[in-house]
């Protein structure tokens, strides 16, 4: 009985993180709200109507893009300052404004819808069992195939979203404490795991920003080398940092 329900624990707590956006709960925080509101109205976009919080032990934020009518994020985000409040959901209204879900959404479906004609073809077109077997497997390679490439093109729209909260937030700095202390909660994966992930890891994403703008290298510049790339921020609150503001982007792709 007690092997079953450490089992049962396990795999609860291994839901929750994999799906915590579906025990969130809406909340009527007036705080959250205006900043929402003062977001939507300096990049010309409709306010989020709904604002939802989960209990989690972790930091995180998501939209659903499609329809962008609400944004989720944990208790710990909610407790962070008004500086990465604001880039998180700069960061959720950049996938938006830029309909980065419609987008995968289109690939994915004419990728798909490719791969499924090749299959259909092959199969209509075979004479034998052995023939059909091999149409099925190269649709299955196909079909990995394919989420390798969602897979890049979210980390693609991942980076694109942080450079439009860097370049429409009002503490810069802030956004990079926050990817930095992201470090400790989210292990920087090799080059081989990470074309598997939706996100690219948070030290990339860093270096991505610093890339396209070399000023806010200031953020970081009293920064020691760690385990995961970076020490953790320390500007008091591990998502607090001194404000630096409004940087122009480098000529550079």
């Amino acid at each position: 009985m007690i092997r079953v329900s450490r089992c049962k624990e396990v795999l609860k707590s291994f839901i929750k993180s994999r799906l915590w956006w579906l025990y969130a709960k809406p909340v009527n925080d007036v705080a959250l709200l205006d900043i929402s509101m003062a977001i939507a109205k300096r990049i010309g976009v409709k306010p989020f109507k709904v604002i939802k919080v989960v209990e989690a032990g972790f930091y995180n934020a998501m939209v659903f893009s499609f329809s962008c009518k609400g944004i989720t994020i944990t208790s710990l985000l909610k407790e962070a300052s008004r500086d990465v409040l604001e880039g998180v959901m700069l960061h959720e209204y950049a996938h938006c404004k830029l309909k980065h879900g419609l987008k995968l959404l289109c690939l994915a479906s004419l990728l798909l819808f490719l791969s499924i004609l090749i299959a259909i073809y092959i199969i209509y077109n075979s004479t034998t069992v052995a023939e059909v077997i091999v149409a099925l497997m190269i649709f299955a390679i196909m079909y990995m195939a394919i989420q390798l490439i969602l897979r890049y093109v979210a980390r693609r729209f991942e980076y694109e979203a942080d450079l439009f909260a860097v370049s429409y937030t009002s503490n810069s700095c802030a956004y990079i404490s926050m990817l930095r202390t992201f470090l400790y909660y989210k292990s920087t994966k090799n080059r081989f795991l990470e074309i598997l992930d939706s996100h690219p890891s948070p030290l990339n994403r860093i270096e991505y920003i610093l890339k396209s703008f070399p000023e806010l290298s200031k953020c970081i510049e009293s920064a020691v080398v760690g385990p995961g790339g970076l020490e953790p921020p320390t500007y008091g609150s591990p998502l607090n940092a001194p404000a630096f503001s409004h940087p122009k982007r480098s000529k550079d792709p």
